[in-house]
């Protein structure tokens, strides 16, 4: 049996969960509620120092001839920072100077409407970057109303990359992979991909539809996709889903380098206790542990909401080599997220629990 099938999750509510004596946080004794689910504090002046001169990697997505920064601007958003246009704009046009050309944009998903919004932060450098949606419709338009005003709002009569969350033959948004793919032949699509929650998720699916890209969590903690269950008696045939993806020609985009956006506000309550040398950032930590992983993405999306996540997040692409002490702390933290993921993962999120495998390889990064 597979973990997904007997894991039961919890929700949100209003027990509190003591993490008080664990082996991580024995010497540092804290308490986490699950009362407590919130947004980092931040501010949208930077604390931090720019990133020391570099450059940003770059790599084909796939087979597609797309170039993409292997770093890219993610489209997860704050509900309390939509409207801060002006801050939104300053952070996207250094994020570019930096190098960052891939720009991942949700608008209907998770309600953050960022389409409109993005198109005017990228219009005076629309050619120079890779836009990527996920293309789903509201507000009553079909899915060919919904595209053509994606194209508008974006500037273009092409969007670089395009995926939706359609995996069921069964459903009625199937016939969707074909317009998709005819509009890729017509020049209106780059690359068409598909995010997936679970490992099965892809069965079927990589045999019929010519995919060009595939995008999965991937951190020190939800590392499934290499390693699979081996605490489980799993097919000694296992073959990670990143090699299999590449024996197709697939690009490989990956998502939730710190472990996933619900669980931020703890897990930085816990780097913080556990975090005793100043020099040292969990974020970058864990960005290191995915830029030196065998998973090796062409691309690796990150939520940013302020200077300070931009900053740093690409001095660890600037300077990538993870340190033993680097290594060390996210030993600890992976000991500590194991406590906290599920009962801090949403409904929604619950999906993430299913890529956390019982293999650290921290020693071998």
């Amino acid at each position: 049996m597979k973990r997904r099938d007997f894991i039961k999750y919890s929700t949100v509510g209003a027990v509190g969960m003591g993490l008080t004596g664990c082996s991580a946080l024995r010497q540092n004794k804290m308490t986490i509620s699950k009362n407590d689910i919130r947004y980092s504090d931040f501010s949208f002046e930077a604390t931090v120092p720019k990133p020391s001169p570099g450059t940003m990697p770059t790599a084909e997505l796939g087979t597609t001839g797309i170039k993409v920064s292997k770093f890219g601007f993610g489209s997860h958003m704050r509900q309390d920072i939509i409207t801060y246009f002006k801050e939104r704009q300053q952070i996207i046009r250094e994020a570019h100077d930096f190098g960052v050309t891939l720009f991942d944009v949700y608008d209907k998903e998770h309600e953050v409407y960022q389409y409109e919004p993005m198109g005017k932060h990228l219009a005076p450098i629309i050619n120079d970057v890779v836009v990527s949606i996920a293309l789903l419709p509201y507000e009553g338009r079909t899915f060919e109303q919904e595209f053509e005003r994606d194209l508008r709002l974006f500037g273009r009569d092409y969007i670089d990359m395009v995926r939706i969350h359609t995996r069921d033959p069964k459903s009625k948004e199937w016939e969707n992979w074909d317009k998709l793919f005819r509009w890729k032949e017509q020049g209106k699509i780059r690359a068409v991909g598909v995010p997936i929650h679970y490992m099965n998720d892809l069965d079927g699916l990589l045999d019929v539809m010519p995919l060009d890209y595939v995008l999965f969590p991937y951190n020190y903690y939800h590392n499934t996709c290499w390693h699979g269950y081996p605490a489980e008696g799993q097919n000694p045939d296992f073959e990670p889903l990143p090699e299999k993806l590449r024996k197709r020609g697939i690009g490989v985009m990956t998502m939730k380098a710190y472990a996933g956006d619900p669980l931020q506000a703890p897990i930085n309550d816990i780097a913080k206790n556990l975090n005793r040398n100043k020099d040292l950032n969990y974020n970058q930590a864990a960005l290191r542990y995915v830029i030196n992983s065998p998973v090796k993405p062409d691309t690796t999306v990150t939520g940013m909401y302020n200077l300070d996540h931009l900053y740093l997040n690409v001095e660890a692409y600037y300077n990538p080599q993870i340190s033993s002490e680097e290594r060390e702390f996210l030993k600890k933290m992976r000991n500590s997220v194991k406590l906290v993921a599920r009962d801090y993962l949403p409904k929604h999120y619950a999906f993430l629990d299913d890529w956390a495998s019982p293999v650290s390889d921290l020693d071998r990064v």
